[in-house]
C-alpha cells in the first residue's frame, strides 16, 4: 500500500478526504483517477501569443487535475513562441507535459476548444475558450458569440484556459448542474464589470508595457502561477525580465499537484533553484533568496522593488508594512473544499496598511479539527500527529493560482496603460458574477520598471522543421 502523509498527497484529491466522500487517500487518488479531459486545437489556435498561453496553461494545469490523463487531439505542427517554450515544437511540449496526444477524437470525453471548433457531432461538455484584449470568456461551442481571438494579450488566454478547465472540473465532479452550459467571463480591465463585462469600454487597450523586474515573495502554489504568467508575455529575446525569487522551502510530491514549473525530477530540490533554472534557460535573469520573508526584510538599492505576494502566511503579510516595496500585490486563496476556488486580492500602497487588515490577534493559529474519516484512519494507522498535519493542509489546484496570477500581472501593467487598481478584490471561481471589491483609483506610488512588449506580426506561428 502507498503511504500517503501530509507532503506526498495529491493536494485537490484531499477534497474528497475533507468531504467525507472516500474513506482513504488511496480511495481519494482512485477516485481522481477516473477524471478525464481532451483539449481540442482547432484552426488559428497558434496564431497568437495568447492562444499558445491558453493551451500551454490549460494542459498544465489540467494534467495535475484530471488524474486519469489529458489527451491533445488537434494540429501540434506549429513551433512556440512564448518566452518559456520558445523555439520548441508544440508536439513536444504537450508531451513533456504529460498529455497524450491522439489522432482520434471518437470517444465521449469532456473537450476544451482553443482555436476554431472542428464540423460535426461534439462531446456533451464541449467549451470554448475565447479573449480579446484584456477580456475572456467560455461558452459552450455552437452557441455562437464568442470573442475574436485577434488582439495578443496572454493574460487574457491563461484567464480563459483557468475558467476552462474550473469548468470542466466542476462538470466531472457533478459540482454544478449549469457547467459546460453556460457563459462566464471577465475583463482584466475592470474586473469589477459583471453584468456588462462584455462592453469596448472594459476591453482595455493593447497590450504595450512589460515588467522589467519583479521580487516574487514564496515560490508555491501562487509564487509559480506568477512565474508562468511572466514566462508567457511577449517579451522580446533581449529583453526578458530580471525576477527575484524568494523562498527557502524544497519540493515535496505533494506541490506537483499545484505548482506549474515543478516534476518530478525536482523532489527535494529547493523551489528558488527549480524555478530559477527554467526561468534562465528562457532568457530571464534571476536572483535567489532562501531565506522565509520576515521583519527583518528591507528592499536594497538596484534591487526589484515591485513585489508579487504569494504567501500563505499571516505574520509575513504583516512584515509588508516595513519592507519598504514600492507597491506590493498580494493574493490569497480559499483553502476547504468548499472555499478553495475563492481568491482575494490586495495591492498596496492602499487605503489600509497589511497590519491593520491582518492584525497581530489574526495570527494565532487554530487548531486542527478532525473530521470522521480522519478520526478513522488516525485509530487504523496509529498515527494521530500524521492524519492531523494531514488535515491541516489546504485543498488547493492549479487552475485557481493561474487565474490569481493573471488578476495580480493585471494589477501591475493596468498602470502604464493609463487603468486603476483595486485596493481589493475578491471572487469566486465557482460562481463568477460575484465578485466585489474596493472602487478603483488611481494608482500613485512609484511604478514598477517596465519594457516594451513585443510586437507580433499577425498570424504568424511557423510550422515546427
Amino acid at each position: 500500500m502507498t503511504e500517503f502523509n501530509a507532503d506526498s498527497l495529491h493536494r485537490l484529491a484531499k477534497m474528497a478526504l475533507d468531504a467525507g466522500e472516500v474513506t482513504s487517500p488511496e480511495e481519494a487518488v482512485a477516485l481522481f483517477s477516473r477524471y478525464r479531459l481532451r483539449i481540442h486545437l482547432g484552426h488559428g489556435w497558434a496564431n497568437t501569443l495568447a492562444g499558445q498561453a491558453c493551451f500551454l496553461t490549460a494542459l498544465n494545469t489540467a494534467v495535475r487535475a484530471f488524474l486519469g490523463g489529458v489527451e491533445v487531439y488537434g494540429d501540434l505542427g506549429f513551433t512556440l513562441d512564448v518566452p518559456l517554450y520558445q523555439g520548441r515544437s508544440a508536439r513536444g511540449v504537450a508531451e513533456e507535459i504529460g498529455a497524450a496526444v491522439v489522432t482520434n477524437a471518437a470517444t465521449e470525453l469532456p473537450t476544451l476548444v482553443v482555436g476554431a471548433a472542428s464540423e460535426g457531432a461534439m462531446p456533451a461538455f464541449c467549451v470554448q475558450l475565447s479573449w480579446d484584449h484584456w477580456r475572456f470568456e467560455i461558452a459552450p461551442v455552437g452557441t455562437g458569440g464568442g470573442l475574436t481571438c485577434a488582439d495578443d494579450n496572454p493574460l487574457a488566454g491563461i484567464g480563459a484556459a483557468a475558467l476552462g478547465v474550473n469548468e470542466a472540473f466542476m462538470h466531472v465532479r457533478g459540482d454544478l448542474a449549469e457547467a459546460g452550459h453556460r457563459s462566464v467571463g471577465m475583463s482584466l480591465w475592470n474586473p469589477l464589470a459583471v453584468a456588462d463585462w462584455r462592453d469596448d469600454g472594459h476591453k482595455g487597450p493593447v497590450l504595450t508595457y512589460l515588467p522589467k523586474s519583479l521580487w516574487l515573495v514564496g515560490l508555491g502554489h501562487l509564487g509559480q502561477a506568477y512565474a508562468w504568467t511572466l514566462g508567457m508575455l511577449p517579451y522580446s529575446a533581449d529583453g526578458r525580465p530580471h525576477l527575484v525569487l524568494q523562498d527557502f522551502d524544497k519540493a515535496a510530491k505533494s506541490n506537483l499537484s499545484t505548482c506549474l514549473l515543478l516534476w518530478s525530477a525536482d523532489l527535494l530540490k529547493p523551489k528558488v533553484r527549480a524555478v530559477g533554472s527554467r526561468l534562465e534557460a528562457a532568457g530571464f535573469t534571476t536572483a535567489l533568496v532562501e531565506r522565509r520573508f520576515g521583519p527583518g526584510h528591507r528592499v536594497m538599492v538596484d534591487e526589484p522593488t515591485t513585489a508579487l505576494f504569494g504567501v500563505d502566511n499571516v505574520a509575513a503579510r504583516r512584515d509588508l508594512d516595513t519592507a519598504e516595496f514600492s507597491m506590493v500585490v498580494e493574493t490569497g486563496l480559499g483553502s476547504g473544499y468548499r472555499d478553495f476556488r475563492n481568491i482575494r486580492l490586495h495591492t498596496f500602497p492602499g487605503p489600509r496598511l497589511p497590519s491593520k487588515i491582518w492584525t497581530a490577534a489574526s495570527t494565532a493559529q487554530t487548531a486542527t479539527e478532525l473530521n470522521d474519516t480522519y478520526k478513522k484512519l488516525a485509530d487504523a494507522r496509529k498515527d494521530i500527529c500524521g492524519m492531523t498535519l494531514l488535515a491541516s493542509r489546504a485543498v488547493a489546484t492549479p487552475f485557481v493560482g493561474a487565474l490569481a496570477a493573471v488578476l495580480a500581472l493585471a494589477e501591475v501593467m493596468r498602470p502604464h496603460h493609463g487603468g486603476l487598481v483595486y485596493a481589493a478584490l475578491d471572487l469566486q471561481l465557482k460562481s463568477l458574477r460575484y465578485r466585489t471589491g474596493a472602487a478603483p483609483a488611481q494608482y500613485r506610488g512609484l511604478r514598477t520598471s517596465f519594457v516594451h512588449a513585443q510586437k507580433r506580426p499577425a498570424g504568424l506561428a511557423p510550422e515546427a522543421a
